[in-house]
């Protein structure tokens, strides 16, 4: 029996939508929407040779950051100590080609010995590339748009920080949110600029009592929560103020979380349905968590548990995916716990390293590399499974991007696609 002519065309709708949304997903901030690490694609090896590349190009400088796509453009920031330059190029998602280069100078600031003057990632929309970095004692915003032309630059003076800027933009309903921070005055600041002029829509300012040596540490990136009053709430964690919720629009405090943290925030927030988890950690070894439920509406903050603080990422941002959280420690220990509950379904060594890269799913496998160059590919499931590890040309500090389907991995030395050659 032949279907009706307006349920077939229905149902060919449904079908060019979905096909149109798996190919036409963007990867436009660190660990793409929301910081959530979610890709799409499918048919990625767990295990990773030559064979597998669908390009690879030798990158002209160092950098942590990530990539990050819109449309066929791959965009990337370079640093280049010698003449002290750092750039955004732009590729050819396709073929690997550099499309064009921006560049500008900057001044070498104090910075930890494992950072780099290009580690934000940057956020890009329809219209621009947003960076965001720091520049001698000031830290610094631009946009540029697809064509390679500076649209605006905003400055923000009196920038120091114990390690340097980490910590990437993102963007949230026109606005280019940010974080700076300066040690000697001891405070720090969220500010949002809009993503057309660049002009300051709004400042929260972090400040800490003189003296109290308190870690500011504006290192991690912020997330978006919108809860079931659909108001959305920018979030940011540090060790000075807990947790914070600020409206996204006004910048005005909703609520705080401050149980009284030690620890640096260094990873980001990670997220799963209504829960938010973050981990703080320090080079000594010491780790704290918190699982919370964001207040909505005038309700209250709920904290839900926290771990213990053996194999607890410091580095690595925590992944949420279907009703788990998978905490990749900085030492290769792998945990997975209700995400809800907190429960603890198995901990595992998955590779011996250094990761300073974070976590992401494709396919229903996580990856993650490490300092060494290793590529480890584990089931996002609630049963350990290791499925391979790989050996990459260089090192990895920057957490892959998953966008049509392909997966754009970038090391110290160069920047790799992975899947469909078409």
């Amino acid at each position: 029996m032949k279907a009706p002519p307006l349920l077939l065309a229905l149902v060919l709708a449904c079908v060019y939508v979905s096909v149109i949304g798996a190919e036409g997903q963007e990867w436009t901030r660190f660990r793409g929407e929301n910081g959530a690490g979610l890709g799409q694609a499918k048919g990625l090896p767990s295990k990773v040779t030559i064979a597998d590349f669908t390009w690879i190009v030798e990158l002209p400088g160092s950098g942590h950051s990530s990539p990050v796509l819109w449309g066929n453009e791959l965009f990337l920031t370079i640093t280049d100590k010698k003449k002290n330059e750092r750039s955004l190029l732009c590729y050819n998602a396709r073929s690997g080609k550099v499309k064009w280069k921006w560049a500008a100078p900057f001044v070498k600031h104090h910075q930890h010995r494992f950072n780099n003057f290009s580690s934000s990632t940057p956020a890009v929309d329809g219209k621009c590339v947003y960076l965001f970095w720091g520049s001698g004692d000031r830290t610094v915003a631009v946009a540029v748009d697809h064509k390679g032309k500076k649209v605006w630059r905003a400055e923000f003076e009196g920038f120091t920080s114990d390690h340097g800027t980490a910590s990437s933009p993102i963007l949230v309903d026109g606005l280019m949110i940010i974080q700076t921070e300066h040690k000697e005055q001891e405070r720090s600041a969220i500010i949002a600029l809009d993503c057309v002029s660049g002009a300051k829509v709004w400042r929260h300012d972090r400040k800490n009592k003189i003296g109290s040596k308190k870690e500011k540490s504006a290192y991690s990136t912020s997330v978006v929560y919108q809860g079931k009053d659909e108001k959305k709430q920018v979030l940011a964690v540090n060790s000075t103020h807990g947790f914070i919720s600020l409206d996204a629009k006004t910048g005005d405090l909703l609520w705080q979380y401050n149980p009284g943290f030690q620890q640096r925030s260094v990873g980001s927030i990670g997220l799963s349905g209504d829960v938010v988890f973050a981990t703080l950690g320090s080079g000594g070894g010491g780790k704290e968590s918190v699982a919370l439920r964001p207040a909505v509406a005038g309700g209250k903050v709920k904290k839900l548990y926290s771990l213990d603080k053996k194999g607890l990422p410091y580095v690595p941002t925590p992944l949420g995916y279907k009703g788990l959280f998978f905490l990749w420690g900085d030492g290769g220990i792998l945990t997975c716990v209700k995400a809800d509950t907190g429960k603890k379904l198995y901990q595992e060594r998955v590779a011996p390293g250094t990761f300073f890269s974070s976590p992401i799913v494709a396919d229903g496998k996580i990856y993650c590399g490490s300092r060494e160059g290793k590529m480890v590919v584990v089931a996002a499931a609630e049963k350990f499974e290791l499925l391979g590890i790989s050996q990459l040309p260089s090192g990895i500090h920057a957490t892959p991007a998953v966008a049509k389907g392909k997966m754009f991995i970038r090391t110290d030395t160069h920047l790799i696609c992975l899947g469909s050659k078409k």
